[in-house]
């Protein structure tokens, strides 16, 4: 897993395009990342690796789209495990990704 929180480049990128409407940007992201975190653990919860799987790379794709950097890498560590119907570590997973979104979200917001 890469150490790098921020793509600090795109996030500058997209404030420039987005101006004000970056902070909106980053509202939204911390509002479906709740909804995503809640259904990753309902599918671990009912033991459906498919579903996570098809979740965490969902969730891969909207944190790279705002530089989410970590969160998008831990969502691909997440999608591989369900990938491979090994569930073992996906709990220490989530909560590895609900810390990565609150680290994202206190550089960005």
């Amino acid at each position: 897993m890469t150490d790098t929180i921020v793509d600090q480049a795109l996030v500058s990128e997209l404030k420039d395009v987005m101006g004000e409407g970056f902070s909106a940007l980053v509202d939204s992201f911390r509002a479906d990342a709740e909804k995503r975190l809640g259904a990753l653990e309902q599918h671990l919860a009912d033991a459906d690796p498919e579903a996570l799987g098809q979740q965490a790379h969902s969730f891969k794709g909207s944190s790279g789209n705002v530089g989410a950097v970590q969160v998008a890498d831990l969502c691909l560590s997440l999608e591989k495990q369900a990938d491979g119907g090994d569930l073992q570590q996906a709990p220490a997973t989530i909560s590895e990704l609900r810390d990565a979104v609150q680290r994202y979200l206190s550089q960005v917001g």
